[in-house]
C-alpha cells in the first residue's frame, strides 16, 4: 500500500532534518582536534540532547495544539538547518553544546509532527504501517548523511561537510507548501475513542500509562544496555581483532557492523513491522518482541561467545524495530482525541528518558558486575515489562469491549 502524500512528504523532510544529527554523531568523536573538544566533552555534547528533550516535548506538543502543524514544523526545519551549520561553523564545546540541545528542541517538533502525520492520514487498520514507513524513510537520511558526510569530510575538512547538510535541510522548506491535512489537529478522523464507562476510562489511562514504561525499558535496554556496550562485549570477546568467514576483522569494524544491524533493521523492516501489527494486532507483536528480546538477552548472558553474540543482537535489533513502530503506532491509536497530543509528548519524554538515562548506568553496570549479570538484569526488566504489559492489554480489552455493549 502507497503511504499519503503528506506522509510521504513529512518523512523526507524529517531524514533531511536528521542528518546534521547523524553526522556528528561520527564526525565528531572521529575529529576531536578538528572541533577542539575533548573525549568527554564529546560524550556531554552527543547526550545533552536526549536530556533537553525530556523537557522540550511537552512544550512540543503544547505548540502544535496551539498553532496547528505549519507554524511548528517549520520553525522545527529552522532551528535544524541552524543547528547542522552551527556544527560546521564554530569550534569549542560550549557552542557545539549548545547547538546540540537547540537541535534536541528541533527533534523533539520533528518527530511530533511526524506522529501527526500518521495520525491524521491514517485509515482503519493502516496506523502501524504508516509508522513503520516513517520510521523505514526517516532513517534514510541517516545513512546517507553517515556516508557522504564522511567522504566529503575526508576531502574536504567536518566543517564543509556540516555547511554543505545544512544547506541541503535549508532546501526542505521548499516541500512544506506541498504538506496537506485533511483533519484538524485533535480531531477524531481515524482514531475511534470509547469512553462511556469509568471503568473503561480507567483501564485505558492504564494501558496508556502501561505504553509509557514499556517505551522507556525498550529504548533503555536496547539503545542503552545493547548499544552503548556493544564494542566493549565485543572487545572483551574476541581481543583486537577476529576471523569470520576467514577475513581478519577489527575490533571497531565488527563493532560497527553489529551495530548497523540497527538501523538496517529500522530502514527495511518498518513498514513490514508495521503492516504485520495491523494485521494480527499491535498487542501480538509488542508481546512477541519483547519475548524474543529477553530470551535473546538471556542467550548473550549465558554464552557470551561471538557467534552467538551476533545472532543475539541480530534478534534484538529486528525484535526492537517491530517493537517500536507497534508501540508509536499504539500510542496514537488509544489516545484520546482530547488528550492526543498531550499523551505523545509524554510518550516521547518516557522514551527519551530511556535512551538517555541507559547509556549512563550500561558501561559502569558492565564493568562492576559483568557481561552475564548486566544482559540478565536487561532480560528481567523486560520480562517484567512484558507481564505488565499483558495485565494491562487484558483489563483494557475486557473493560473496553464491555463499555461498547453498553
Amino acid at each position: 500500500m502507497r503511504a499519503p502524500r503528506p506522509v510521504i512528504l513529512v518523512a523526507l523532510i524529517t531524514s533531511i532534518c536528521l542528518m546534521g544529527d547523524a553526522a556528528l554523531y561520527v564526525l565528531l568523536p572521529s575529529r576531536l582536534e578538528v572541533f577542539a573538544v575533548t573525549p568527554t566533552g564529546a560524550g556531554l555534547i552527543l547526550g545533552v540532547n536526549r536530556f533537553i528533550r525530556i523537557l522540550s516535548n511537552g512544550w512540543a506538543s503544547s505548540a502544535y495544539e496551539r498553532f496547528g502543524f505549519f507554524k511548528p514544523f517549520a520553525f522545527s526545519i529552522g532551528l535544524a538547518a541552524i543547528t547542522t551549520l552551527s556544527y560546521g561553523l564554530t569550534k569549542g564545546f560550549w557552542a557545539l553544546f549548545i547547538a546540540h540541545g537547540v537541535w534536541g528542541i528541533a527533534w523533539s517538533l520533528i518527530r511530533m509532527g511526524g506522529y501527526l502525520a500518521v495520525i491524521e492520514n491514517s485509515k482503519s487498520g493502516n496506523t502501524g504501517q504508516l509508522m513503520g514507513f516513517l520510521q523505514s524513510f526517516s532513517r534514510g537520511g541517516s545513512l546517507i548523511a553517515v556516508i557522504g558526510g564522511g567522504f566529503i569530510a575526508d576531502y574536504s575538512g567536518a566543517g564543509n561537510a556540516f555547511l554543505v547538510l545544512g544547506i541541503i535541510t535549508i532546501f526542505a522548506f521548499g516541500l512544506l507548501p506541498f504538506v496537506s491535512f485533511s483533519g484538524k489537529l485533535g480531531a477524531d478522523s481515524s482514531v475511534q475513542a470509547n469512553l462511556e464507562t469509568t471503568n473503561v476510562i480507567i483501564s485505558r489511562m492504564w494501558f496508556i500509562r502501561n505504553l509509557y514504561f514499556v517505551a522507556f525499558v525498550a529504548w533503555m535496554i536496547v539503545a542503552g544496555l545493547v548499544v552503548s556496550t556493544a564494542g566493549y562485549l565485543v572487545r572483551m570477546i574476541v581481543g583486537e581483532e577476529a576471523v569470520i568467514l576467514g577475513f581478519v576483522v577489527g575490533v571497531g569494524t565488527l563493532s560497527g557492523l553489529l551495530v548497523s544491524i540497527r538501523w538496517f533493521g529500522d530502514l527495511t523492516l518498518g513498514p513490514i513491522s508495521g503492516y504485520i501489527s495491523d494485521r494480527l494486532g499491535r498487542h501480538v507483536v509488542i508481546m512477541g518482541s519483547l519475548s524474543v528480546i529477553g530470551i535473546a538477552l538471556t542467550t548473550v548472558a549465558i554464552l557470551p561467545i561471538v557467534w552467538v553474540v551476533i545472532p543475539s543482537f541480530t534478534l534484538i535489533f529486528f525484535s526492537s524495530t517491530g517493537l517500536l513502530v507497534s508501540l508509536n503506532a499504539s500510542i496514537a491509536v488509544v489516545a484520546p482525541p482530547k488528550h492526543r497530543m498531550k499523551i505523545l509528548g509524554r510518550y516521547a519524554t518516557f522514551s527519551d528518558a530511556g535512551s538517555g538515562i541507559g547509556p549512563i548506568f550500561a558501561l559502569p553496570m558492565v564493568a562492576n558486575l559483568g557481561f552475564s549479570w548486566s544482559y540478565g538484569l536487561g532480560a528481567a526488566v523486560i520480562l517484567v515489562a512484558l507481564t505488565i504489559f499483558v495485565m494491562a492489554f487484558r483489563a483494557y480489552s475486557v473493560n473496553d469491549a464491555l463499555g461498547s455493549k453498553e
